[in-house]
């Protein structure tokens, strides 16, 4: 079997970047033969050398018809493949005139904001998107709040597949006991409104009025300059800014020593209108270090924490909710060790190795059906 795939990037630097590289380790590990062709901006982090073709996606704003040639100059690729996979839903319209062009059928993977926010431009960037939603053989949503998004919209092609992820990174025999760890909170993703920060400073300045000697890390991108300015002033108000360190720009292995030394992830996203965390890759990220998770409802994190299990699910923009979830954790170390110790398995059970079956399963089970047109 041979996957040809779109994406926008083979790198660990965001949460597509990282789903592209462990999916395509994963393929190659069950003996899946794979074509890829990125983006202008794809950095490559594997030995594989993928076909530099595709547009850059923050500036591919759904141009239905500039797909057309995009697909042209990739047929001959194409046409070598038994299926066709848009990582990313930016290009679901390549994708589409990729199997008019040669007969194969294509499926797309759905995160989050990109699935829904074409519905709600213009008229016929909603047209368009619809149409090659429709025709994918499966819609491969990475949780069920996605999926809830697009059956709106009235899609019947879905199907969830949870995110997974490489666990050898992150599931190690060095695993810091959680009683031995520091007194440190981490949230990890890039500094962008929907991600949350600004309700979760507040609720660690509420903690720290229980945990002194409590810091916090944000790891993350800080290109969007004036949310970033926002939070640093909010920390400057609440009293916190000594406490709390902004980070980005680190390797998995620096990235890993903060998640070994911390006692708790908290990433508290927002969903707006189309903007949404469809998964939350950090969250099992951060379990299988052995940290406990805190996420939000009505988000992606529903799928990716198990409620008082491996971590805390609150309501969005509850700073209160979440310093009481921090708190229950940090001042119950019976608790935390469990929650420690469930977030290392939940983790296993997400390893990617496994997760990639499911992808199996959907190919093979669409050999025998048409493409459709």
């Amino acid at each position: 079997m041979k996957v040809f795939i779109l994406t926008t990037e083979l790198n660990y630097k965001n949460g597509l970047g990282r789903y592209s590289l462990d999916m395509v380790e994963a393929l190659r590990n069950r003996g899946i033969d794979l074509s890829i062709a990125v983006g202008h901006d794809g950095v490559n982090d594997t030995d594989i050398k993928p076909i530099d073709i595709l547009p850059e996606q923050l500036n591919y704003k759904v141009s239905y018809f500039a797909a057309i040639w995009y697909a042209w100059r990739l047929r001959k690729y194409a046409k070598e493949c038994d299926f066709i996979h848009s990582f990313a839903e930016q290009y679901s319209y390549i994708a589409y005139w990729l199997a008019k062009l040669t007969d194969k059928k294509f499926f797309v993977t759905a995160h989050g904001t990109w699935a829904v926010l074409p519905f709600s431009l213009s008229f016929h960037k909603r047209y368009f998107h619809r149409k090659s939603f429709e025709k994918a053989a499966k819609i491969i949503c990475v949780s069920r709040y996605t999926e809830r998004r697009l059956v709106e919209f009235g899609l019947n092609n879905l199907h969830v597949i949870n995110n997974g992820i490489n666990t050898k990174k992150f599931i190690r025999p060095s695993i810091t006991p959680w009683q031995e760890r520091q007194n440190l909170i981490v949230s990890v993703g890039n500094l962008k409104r929907r991600k949350g920060y600004h309700i979760s400073i507040p609720a660690f300045a509420k903690t720290r009025a229980r945990f002194k000697d409590l810091r916090y890390y944000i790891v993350g991108d800080q290109s969007d300059r004036a949310y970033f300015d926002q939070l640093k002033r909010l920390c400057f108000e609440l009293g916190v800014r000594e406490s709390v360190d902004f980070v980005q720009h680190i390797s998995d292995d620096e990235l890993i020593a903060i998640y070994k030394k911390a006692r708790l992830l908290v990433l508290s996203s927002i969903s707006e209108k189309s903007h949404f965390e469809g998964f939350g890759l950090v969250y099992l990220e951060a379990n299988a270090s052995g940290l406990p998770v805190i996420g939000s409802l009505e988000s992606g994190a529903e799928d990716a924490i198990r409620d008082g299990r491996t971590g805390f699910l609150v309501s969005q923009n509850d700073s209160e909710g979440i310093a009481e979830a921090i708190i229950k954790i940090l001042g119950n170390k019976n608790l935390a060790e469990t929650m420690s110790s469930e977030a290392i398995k939940w983790a296993s059970e997400h390893d990617m190795d496994k997760v990639i079956m499911k992808y199996k399963g959907i190919y093979a089970s669409s050999v025998i059906n048409k493409p459709n047109k």
